[in-house]
């Protein structure tokens, strides 16, 4: 193989140079069609679990508290139809200026993303449909804050309407672990209901502070209030998991607070676009600065605008190293990583099979199936026993046909931009492909993908690859060449 080798460090460092023309060409995002019909209120795909009889306490407290809630609906203006669908509370009236509701993000992200295409609608228990606009997000915490339109609607409904909507209070005090906790919405669209749960503490793997409720919330709740037997808001319904029954989660009271108080004083605002990619630019540096264990990981001060800062999280997450069948390979570690092993081998198989699989929980919600600002490395080591070397070479030739095919765009990306050459690492040669394509509607965001097969031993093929997930350009070539760096 009379061919120029390159080290891992130096073929890096090439690689990103010769990006400057794909940067100079998508330093800013292309129109791209609306995503339109997508249910944004089912970005995680809850399990549907029935919501159980309430007790007596719930069925009060119900009662006494549902004139607080509304249904948020997105709706598609050339359909006039609803895109989306949430839940809501009321935090603040302030008269003929309008009533302040908070929500969650992820059910008003297409109109965030699209305002020219889609316009708010309100419905609180009353049925009567009022109009809101944006005021806030916090992409990060999969929080917004909305307020009503008043100044549209005649003053006999107006006051017939804020006179159904009295507020909820904030809790301004922790709960303990094992108080009891109700989460009220509208799960799908079967009308205004009560779950009540438990409160089992933080979720330890999130990188970003979640409380962890042990009750059912099913699509259309997402938006509406925890309450505490007092009826103080202690958190809002943000997702479920897939996996598990009667396992919710919530965001706590606090980031709801600090949103508000950032809208009560904010300028209005009809582009969100901008802000969005901000908030995602944020959240990819503080990911990334926990990997590469630099400074700037305190949290960052609220600025005088329409901000959203990033807490520094206990939780920790960084590159390592292991043995995958004696070979050291890269992989992550800490508490917001987790791995997957696996082998094959048998008397039918005249091959052996390891692979190592690792994700940063990490990722944020954007819109539809899209998310950004996470990583996960996978590795696949094949050791010849028994099959003749063509054949052997010839394994993995489906999954580069399912990577070129992965090369091209879509409406939310630009197709890859790749470079790839041969190189040398410590111990082996590798064929190493890095490739690069950006986000159409946010600038200055990244998808990064690393891949290195090992060419050096017609009987043993490591395949070793880290994709990243909405980063920027200088923390995609920082984590791109680290992880480089590790291979032997």
């Amino acid at each position: 193989m009379n061919l120029m080798l390159y080290s891992l460090r130096t073929f890096a460092a090439l690689c990103f140079f010769c990006a400057a023309s794909f940067l100079a060409a998508h330093a800013q995002p292309l129109p791209v069609p609306s995503n339109g019909g997508t249910n944004a209120i089912d970005a995680n795909k809850p399990a549907q679990t029935p919501l159980p009889v309430p007790s007596a306490s719930a069925r009060d407290l119900f009662s006494r508290y549902k004139d607080r809630l509304v249904q948020v609906r997105v709706l598609l203006n050339s359909a006039n139809e609803q895109s989306s669908l949430g839940s809501g509370f009321v935090v603040r009236d302030d008269g003929p200026k309008g009533v302040w509701i908070v929500t969650n993000y992820h059910v008003i992200s297409s109109l965030a993303i699209d305002p020219e295409k889609f316009r708010l609608e309100l419905r609180p228990t009353s049925e009567r449909s009022v109009k809101a606009t944006l005021v806030a997000i916090d992409v990060i915490h999969d929080l917004a804050v909305l307020r009503t339109e008043p100044a549209e609607v005649p003053a006999e409904v107006l006051a017939e309407v804020l006179a159904k909507w009295p507020t909820l209070a904030l809790r301004d005090t922790s709960l303990n672990q094992g108080e009891r906790v109700f989460s009220l919405g509208n799960p799908l669209e079967l009308g205004f209901l009560i779950s009540e749960g438990i409160y089992n503490g933080p979720v330890e793997s999130r990188i970003y502070e979640q409380m962890l409720f042990s009750g059912a919330l099913n699509s259309g709740m997402s938006g509406g209030p925890s309450i505490d037997d007092a009826g103080r808001v202690v958190g809002v319904n943000v997702a479920t998991s897939r996996n598990g029954q009667l396992l919710a989660f919530l965001v706590p009271v606090r980031y709801a607070r600090e949103l508000l108080e950032l809208a009560w004083k904010a300028p209005v605002r009809k582009e969100w676009r901008g802000e969005v990619a901000r908030q995602l630019l944020m959240h990819q540096n503080f990911v990334a600065s926990k990997i590469l264990q630099t400074s700037g990981t305190e949290t960052p001060k609220h600025a005088t605008d329409n901000t959203v800062a990033v807490p520094a999280a206990t939780a920790k997450a960084g590159f390592a190293s292991q043995t995958l069948a004696g070979r050291v390979v890269p992989t992550l570690d800490g508490s917001l990583t987790k791995c997957w092993a696996g082998g094959r081998d048998g008397e039918r198989l005249r091959y052996q099979r390891d692979t190592l699989n690792c994700s940063l929980r990490s990722e944020l919600f954007v819109r539809g199936n899209l998310y950004t600002g996470y990583l996960s490395l996978s590795h696949v080591l094949l050791r010849n026993d028994k099959l003749a070397t063509p054949q052997f070479l010839a394994i993995g030739s489906m999954a580069n046909k399912v990577m070129s095919f992965l090369n091209a765009g879509s409406r939310e990306m630009t197709a890859n931009e790749c470079r790839d050459d041969y190189v040398r690492g410590t111990v082996h040669v590798y064929r190493v492909a890095v490739c690069l394509k950006a986000y159409r509607k946010f600038a200055d965001i990244y998808d990064f993908s690393v891949s290195a097969t090992q060419v050096d031993d017609p009987r043993e093929r490591l395949t070793s690859s880290l994709s990243l997930n909405g980063v920027s350009f200088d923390n995609g070539q920082k984590l791109s060449r680290m992880f480089l760096e590790r291979m032997q």
